[in-house]
């Protein structure tokens, strides 16, 4: 019996050590730097980058849209159609004028910053508003839009484009646009040079046919008019032949025009691979109050008696963006080279000369 004590022991020493090694953890830290391969990369960036961004996020600056209408109102007796919209139909004073506005949040970029001008780009349907808005009565069967009668009539009159911080003299122009891209250059020309020299976007002009699935990207707008950076992945890179690219980043309205940036074998090597543009949206067709003139005054869980009429609402599916390509905004400032320097802006000075 006493030969067998050493070996219990040994036994019990045994069965310690292998518990206490079981639940053992082992943290190693080493330098998890980017891989220098030449591609685009796939994980967040080791240490720092907040420096890096800072310098990105003063080029990147809020625009806002004002469009301006006048609308003319119509009684169903008279039974105005298309053809009988004429110019002294709308002076005779018959019918009712009234003005309305509407308005729309952006994302801008500075591209261009030369003694008294300036050049931004955005998204082409931030800044593009329709010349003609008209409201038919609601009639039976099946009618050619010439012969449905018009309830109401708005003509464009004004429109205006602001960024933020930079109020000096008139709103920017529309410089160049392409609606079936979405993209648009706006152009500012000052009376006298800003007192604050603005900084433009001089990060290197990226590749979006370069992207690959799971490339990781940061995105700076002005979602719902508040300045912000978020990230998304890349899936289907290379979807068309502009290079367009997919991506998971949330998207809400004032985002459109926002950069897409990638790194290059780590930071700080970002760079410019497009502009995130629309989101995956449903539309939903839903009824509406009538137009109020003032703010409604009626406790919201009483009886409606009000007019109502059917609208359209886009349902936001979130984590599906879509972006556009550098490539073809590249194509399309060089298609408009003319346009823009017949408007004395020099195209070989925008992103800091990269073009």
């Amino acid at each position: 019996m006493k030969n067998l004590k050493p070996l219990g022991i040994g036994m019990i020493l045994l069965m310690l050590l292998a518990g206490s090694s079981s639940c053992t953890r082992y943290v190693t830290y080493g330098n998890a730097a980017a891989i220098a391969d030449g591609k685009y990369d796939t994980a967040f960036p080791f240490g720092g980058n907040s420096e890096q961004l800072k310098g990105i996020l003063d080029a990147v600056r809020l625009l806002n849209a004002t469009v301006y209408y006048e609308r003319y109102t119509f009684e169903g007796r008279d039974r105005i159609r298309k053809a009988d919209i004429t110019s002294s139909l709308l002076r005779s004073g018959k019918y009712p004028k009234t003005v309305f506005n509407d308005f729309r949040v952006g994302t801008a970029t500075l591209i261009d910053f030369n003694l008294n001008r300036m050049a931004v780009m955005t998204c082409a349907h931030v800044v593009d508003f329709p010349d003609t808005i008209i409201t038919f009565y609601a009639q039976e069967g099946e009618l050619a839009e010439e012969e449905r009668l018009i309830y109401q009539i708005a003509f464009k009159k004004k429109v205006e484009y602001f960024i933020a911080d930079i109020r000096q003299g008139d709103s920017f122009d529309v410089l160049a646009a392409d609606r079936k891209l979405d993209v648009a250059i706006l152009g500012k020309e000052f009376l006298l040079p800003p007192a604050m020299r603005l900084p433009v976007f001089k990060y290197p002009l990226g590749s979006a046919k370069e992207l690959d699935w799971g490339n990781l990207l940061y995105i700076i707008g002005f979602p719902s008019g508040k300045k912000m950076i978020t990230t998304g992945i890349v899936s289907s890179p290379d979807r068309n032949r502009n290079h367009d690219f997919l991506l998971d980043a949330l998207f809400n309205r004032g985002f459109s025009g926002g950069i897409a940036l990638a790194i290059r074998d780590g930071v700080p090597n970002f760079e410019l691979v497009g502009i995130v543009n629309a989101v995956a949206a449903d539309n939903e067709i839903v009824l509406v109050p009538g137009e109020m003139e003032h703010e409604p005054d009626f406790t919201t869980n009483l009886y409606y008696e009000g007019p109502i009429y059917a609208g359209m609402r886009k349902k936001i599916n979130y984590g599906i963006s879509f972006g556009i390509s550098i490539e073809s905004i590249r194509d399309f400032i060089q298609e408009n080279r003319t346009v823009l320097e017949n408007k004395g802006f020099q195209i070989k000075d925008f992103f800091g000369g990269q073009l």
